[in-house]
This record gives structure tokens, sequence and C-alpha cells, in this order.
């Protein structure tokens, strides 16, 4: 078992994917929004039961397992980053595609024993380490990015031996190795490719491929934590005698009560009290207040919590006219400047979405402009889709310090430009606070 929850996700650019704003130095001085990594699915899939923190990710585009300088650019490799790996105190490693960039011009016995050495400093600290294998490389859409595989360069023989290799660890000293080419690979490519849909440029998973890894990784994170509880007691969970409880809520009605919402332009139906609505891009919702006591899509398991839980539903339709993010909750709260703040929410989405590259929750302060994600969306020139499948779980934010006295709790959608929307939300509870 891990010492604690803390996950450090490791490696080059399939690693720094995970979370925007990496510096050259591999470092994530501030973080302003992050993408939808697998680890963060798997975090959200298994009902937010891991701590994910941009302090604790290691990551480089472009690095490789050792020092090596390729087009013109200077990369000191994986191996140079394990002391600020080990500092962080992380109980659980997720190492992600470690020698992707080697197969430029290294071979495989370089790759090994490179990564034999960052392996044995991770495990000899006592930290979990979990291997995701290194991602197929190119698509039927981006055959520029295959593995060659000729007598002169054997990229692709170097790819399968690592790989295979890697997959030998897999149960001695506590290392899980996840074979992701099973999840990700067009099995009947010669040249190894991905399968169709996987990755948006042949090599960086999409929201789908991440999504894919992602349900195999909850599954370990279900046997690895406990559900924790990663939302409110309630609305009584706020300050009450100064200094009595040191993690309060700050938010208001986080379990959706009455229906004295706001409900702007695009909007109909019965929204709880202390919420309102900010929709655009050609995007409509109609709010529900609902019961259920079963979910087809659950991925988590929350046995010992309430038989019946109350939503607040929204159902979305419309034809996007835009790629920019509608709010479909909203609430304005007020902080106390150098508070360190997280969000977290329950959220159930039915089979059959279309139409959207993501759903997030997130904490935005209009006037720095810091939006704290639990989940970010890809580039709007990117109409990757999210999946279709019925999904259930829990979004942690990382922790925010406040600079203001006021900002934003905010699930948002974020439609794909020209695309027919179409999507059932549920959100159980929502709420920003200390400690949470």
């Amino acid at each position: 078992m891990p010492a604690n929850n803390r996950i450090a996700v490791f490696g080059p650019s399939h690693a720094a994917q995970h979370f925007t704003g990496v510096n050259a130095a591999g470092d994530v001085p501030m973080l302003f929004s992050q993408t939808t990594g697998a680890v963060h699915w798997a975090n959200f899939l298994s009902g937010g039961r891991a701590v994910l923190e941009p302090a604790d990710m290691v990551a480089r585009n472009g690095e490789w397992t050792g020092p090596m300088t390729w087009n013109s650019i200077d990369y000191p490799g994986l191996m140079s980053r394990v002391d600020k790996l080990l500092a962080t105190g992380v109980g659980h490693v997720v190492m992600v595609a470690p020698s992707a960039n080697d197969r430029n011009a290294w071979t495989a016995t370089q790759s090994i024993a490179n990564l034999n050495a960052i392996i044995d400093r991770i495990v000899g600290a006592g930290m979990l380490l979990t291997i995701l294998l290194d991602y197929p490389h190119g698509a039927a859409a981006y055959t520029n990015m295959r593995l060659s595989n000729t007598s002169a360069s054997p990229q692709l023989d170097h790819w399968n031996a690592v790989n295979r290799w890697l997959l030998t660890l897999h149960g001695q000293r506590g290392i899980r190795v996840v074979d992701t080419p099973a999840i990700l690979a067009d099995f009947n490519s010669a040249e190894g490719q991905a399968a169709a849909g996987v990755t948006i440029d042949g090599l960086h998973l999409s929201t789908a491929g991440a999504y894919a890894v992602g349900r195999v990784l909850a599954r370990e994170w279900r046997r690895l934590y406990p559900l924790g509880g990663a939302l409110p007691f309630g609305q009584a969970e706020r300050a009450g005698v100064a200094g009595i409880n040191p993690a309060p809520m700050i938010s208001n009605s986080p379990y959706f009560p009455g229906t004295g919402g706001t409900l702007g332009a695009g909007a109909t139906g019965q929204l709880a009290s202390g919420w309102q609505t900010q929709l655009g891009s050609g995007v409509s919702a109609a709010y529900s207040k609902v019961s259920t006591t079963a979910f087809a899509g659950r991925s988590y398991s929350d046995d010992d919590g309430p038989l019946s839980k109350d939503w607040q539903q929204i159902t979305l339709s419309g034809t996007a006219s835009g790629t920019g993010d509608v709010m479909i909750l909203r609430q304005a709260v007020n902080s106390t400047i150098g508070d360190v703040l997280r969000a977290c929410a329950e959220i159930e989405v039915d089979a059959g979405a279309a139409g959207l590259s993501g759903i997030g929750i997130y904490i935005f302060h209009s006037g720095s402009g810091q939006q704290i994600r639990a989940f970010g969306t890809p580039p709007a020139n990117l109409a990757d889709a999210m999946p279709s499948q019925a999904m259930a779980g829990v979004m942690r934010t990382p922790r925010w310090t406040a600079d203001s006295n006021l900002f934003y709790l905010q699930l948002s959608a974020k439609p794909i430009n020209g695309a027919s929307v179409s999507a059932t939300i549920r959100v159980r509870g929502f709420a920003a606070g200390r400690g949470l």
C-alpha cells in the first residue's frame, strides 16, 4: 500500500500533458488549467480517491530517459529529475511512457539501462510505482509518426523490446505495469500504430484515449485507496465560531436545495437556490431536480453513501456556435486572501453525450484570470470529443491560494463548434472550501 494518497505523474510530454504550464526546467510554476490525462480520468472514475497537485508533477516535453542533445536542445534526462521526484514525498508515482523520445536515436539496451536505474531509486525510496508502457507511435491519419523498422533504423524493434522488458517487472517489488498498447493499438497494423481516435497527433492521447487508459487505472485506484469524503458534510460545514473549524466550506448550497436559482438566457426549468447559469455558444439547457437509487454507468463504489441521491440535472441541447466554456452551474464565492482552497463535485453523465469536448469544474478568478481546473479541455482548434459512455465520479481541483476576496465556482461544458450538442448531466454535490 502507498504511504499516502498523493500521486506524482512522471515522464516526458505524455506526463506533462496532464498539467499545462510546464516550463523548460520541467517545473509547474503556476497551474492555470490541466488537461484530461489518463491519471485524471482514473481519479474521477474512482471517486476522487487520490490527490493530484501541480507541485508533485515532474515532467518535461521532449525529455529522454538520460541526457541527450536533440534538435539543438539539451535534455538532461529523466534520471536527472529523480531527486526532485523523491523530494515530493508522494506515496505513488505514475511513470508515463518514459522512453518515448529515446526511439529517435537510442537502442533498447540504452533505454533499459537508464530505466533500470530510475526504477531502482523510486522503488528504493518506498514509493509505489505504476508504469504506463510507451504508447503506440503513429496512426492511419498520422503516418509520419510511425516508428521505422528497417535494418538501418529498427525503431519498432527497440520499442517492442523496451515495452516487453518493462512488462517483466509487473508484480515485482510492488511495481505495477499497465499494458497501454493492449488498450490503444491498432492490432492489425504491421507498423505498430495506434487505433483511430485515441491520439490527437499520432503520439499524444486524445480525450478518448486518456479515458480508455484511465478506466484501467481506476481499477487499481479502487484497490489501493479507500473512498474518501471529498465532499462537504453539508450546509452546516461552514465557519461558525471563528477558529473552531479549520477547514470550513466557504461556498453555499452544496447539495442543491430548493428551486430558487437564477436561470439565465437559454435556461429553463428548476435550478437549486444559490446557483445561477451563464450559457452561450448556441447551447440551451433544461434544469430539473431528480432522485436516483442506481446508475448504470457507475464506475466507483459508494455503498456506504446514501441509498437515494438528490441531484441537480442539466439536459443540454442545441447547435454549438463556438467553443467557449458554457457555464451550466455558477456561484459567486467570497474568500479571504491567502485561503488555500479546493473545489470538488460528484457528477454523473448519461450515455450518448455528443457535441462536447469536455465537462469540468473549476475555480475562476476573473481579476487575475486564474483558472484552477479539475478537468481542462482540448485547445479550441481540436474537435476532440469526450467519451460517449455513461460515467460517474468525483472531480477534485488542485489547491488554489486565493488572491482576492471573490471568485466563481463553476461547472462548465465545452462545445465543439458546429456540432449538435446533446448531454444529460447530474450533479449531487458541488463545493469549494479549505481542506476539501
